[in-house]
This record gives structure tokens, C-alpha cells and sequence, in this order.
């Protein structure tokens, strides 16, 4: 059986919420940045799956190897970046509601990303409030 972890995510430096249910990625809501590829801006709505690359562009075209800045919708503030890919682009962070950090490549297309945790606590909590075999 395959487990999928799914995250919430909050602004790193207004602190609001970056989901939206109104635009679902997976059938589920979705993560919410303000996107500028190759000088255009818009949105874009990616997977909260950890370890799903699906994502929905909107006002923004989906150019593979273009690398995206992203900010937030609400305070539109750019992401931190927090390291370099080894596709030598910016990696972004977002941080996880119950603590810790989500790191994705902005180059559209590489699958470079993780999650860390200050608190190893944190990290346990978000496996099991997904362990569904716990019920069985």
C-alpha cells in the first residue's frame, strides 16, 4: 500500500496560508504562488502531495527549464531562497503548518525538493496523521 503525505503550507514571511480549495491539483486544494516566467505574471497552484510534480498555470505559460519566481499571493513578498539545486537554480522554501519546511527547485520541471524539520516531533506527527494503516 502507498502512503501519500500531504502538506500544508504557510507563508515564511507573512505567516498566512497558501492553500486554496478553490483551484484543486491531485482532488485536492492546492498550494498558491504568485508566479513571473520569463517576465509574465500570474499564478501558480502546485500538488500539496510531497513528491508530486503536477501543477496548474494560470495567467503564466508552462515552459519547461524556465525558472520561476515565486512570491506570495497575500503579502507578495518573493519566497526565501534557501540553497542552489544541482540544476543550479534557486531553490524556494514555504514552511509547513505544524512546524518545519518544504524546499523546491523554481526551475520548472527538476524534481529537487524536500522536506526538514527542526523538531523531529514535527516530522512524526506529519507521517502519522498519515498512516492509514494504523487504522486497520
Amino acid at each position: 500500500m502507498t502512503h501519500q503525505i500531504e502538506v500544508i503550507v504557510k507563508c515564511p514571511n507573512c505567516g498566512k496560508s497558501l492553500m486554496n480549495s478553490s483551484v484543486q491539483v491531485d482532488n485536492l486544494p492546492s498550494i498558491e504562488l504568485e508566479a513571473v516566467i520569463e517576465n509574465k505574471k500570474g499564478r501558480i497552484y502546485l500538488s500539496q502531495i510531497y513528491g508530486s510534480y503536477n501543477k496548474v498555470f494560470e495567467g503564466v505559460d508552462d515552459i519547461p527549464d524556465a525558472v520561476v519566481q515565486c512570491a506570495c499571493p497575500f503579502c507578495h513578498d518573493l519566497l526565501p531562497i534557501v540553497k542552489t539545486c544541482t540544476c543550479k537554480a534557486p531553490v524556494a522554501s514555504v514552511n509547513l503548518a505544524l512546524g518545519g519546511s518544504v524546499n523546491f527547485c523554481t526551475r520548472n520541471g527538476c524534481k529537487g525538493h524536500s522536506l526538514e524539520f527542526e523538531n523531529s516531533d514535527d516530522a512524526f506527527k506529519l507521517f502519522l496523521d498519515r498512516d492509514e494503516s494504523r487504522y486497520l
